[in-house]
């Protein structure tokens, strides 16, 4: 599966740090968080609120766990369980597993970048709230709670399936006739499209497979996942 990143053009204020600035803290936790500090396999076990993050660290939860990281940019990142990321660079971040919850803030006319690194497209974003939601086969879906993302890939153009809608008589006759499986076949071709780019609204999700995109339902809960970050 080709490789996505996904960029998230959003506000945030520029500032340099080296590999041992604080880039933000774990201000919040519940249940068993371990943290990585980029060097030693080994990971600590988180002890206290307000734990300080630096560079290369990653952060884990365990069963029955969860995180809020708060970053020094205003900008917040929440863990479900069993998740885990990995805050590469001042404006980088890697989910890796589980559900990863961003609130990225909008500050007028300060720009920048944050790159959330999952594996094809680059997201434009002007202060928005999303969940990532990262299964163990690569795929992910995207959740936009609040704000508009634009998606944009980043090798080739994406496949974009809509969801098809089917006039029930018409579908109803085309299988007496035998004739139902190409009918739906060409409604399918009809409610494809292949795009470089692509924008999201507030309240739409989308599931994200190399290139195939395919629109998903955003149910109740992966609403809930957003409760994360007034935990």
């Amino acid at each position: 599966m080709k490789n996505i990143l996904i960029l998230i053009i959003c506000s945030l204020l520029p500032f340099a740090a080296s590999a041992q600035d604080s880039i933000g803290s774990i201000k919040r936790y519940t249940g068993s968080v371990e943290l990585y500090d980029g060097v030693s396999p080994r990971p600590a076990m988180v002890s206290k609120p307000d734990t300080e993050i630096t560079l290369k660290n990653k952060v884990a939860t365990k069963r029955a766990s969860a995180a809020v990281i708060e970053l020094d940019s205003g900008d917040k990142v929440a863990l479900s369980e069993n998740s885990m990321a990995t805050f590469s660079s001042t404006n980088k971040i890697n989910p890796e597993s589980g559900k990863v919850v961003f609130s990225i803030k909008k500050r007028g006319s300060v720009t920048g970048a944050v790159a959330v690194g999952l594996k094809t497209a680059v997201i434009g974003v002007k202060g928005t709230q999303f969940l990532v939601d990262m299964s163990q086969d690569g795929k992910c879906k995207v959740y936009l709670k609040e704000g508009e993302i634009t998606v944009d890939a980043i090798e080739g153009e994406f496949i974009k399936h809509g969801k098809v809608v089917m006039d029930e008589y018409e579908a109803y006759v085309k299988k007496m006739m035998g004739e139902y499986d190409s009918y739906v076949a060409e409604l399918q071709k009809q409610y494809t499209e292949y795009v470089k780019s692509f924008t999201m609204k507030a309240g739409q999700a989308v599931s994200i497979d190399g290139n195939d995109v395919e629109t998903v339902d955003f149910d109740s809960g992966a609403m809930r996942e957003f409760d994360l970050l007034n935990m």
